[in-house]
């Protein structure tokens, strides 16, 4: 499926060049669909350093693959879906920068 090695791309490019996110069997194999892996962060970084994504990168990735489909079979369910992974987005940044003001991003901290 074209459409999943496009997203990756896509977020290589927007975002991060980044071992944690695989695909395999990107090829057009008959009756063989790709399968995406995604190495989630263990820990918080700033404890354990980086061994994975965020799920905050899943978001991005999908969003990616949903803009890919998108452009090729456009639709109004497609666009919905695109603007609420944007707003999931937006709010786990939020929530991201309200955690750096109290200084507790990167720690196992409320």
């Amino acid at each position: 499926m074209r459409h999943v090695s496009i997203a990756l791309a896509k977020y290589q490019v927007m975002e991060k060049v980044t071992p944690f996110i695989k695909i395999e069997n990107e090829e057009d194999v008959f009756g063989v669909s790709p399968i995406v892996s995604f190495e989630l962060q263990s820990d918080p970084i700033g404890e354990v350093g980086v061994n994975g994504v965020q799920v905050l990168d899943m978001l991005k990735y999908v969003k990616y693959l949903f803009e890919s489909l998108n452009e090729a079979f456009p639709c109004r369910e497609n666009a919905l879906t695109i603007t609420k992974i944007d707003e999931a987005i937006h709010w786990q940044d939020a929530r991201t920068k309200d955690r750096e003001r109290r200084k507790v991003e990167g720690q196992n901290k409320a």
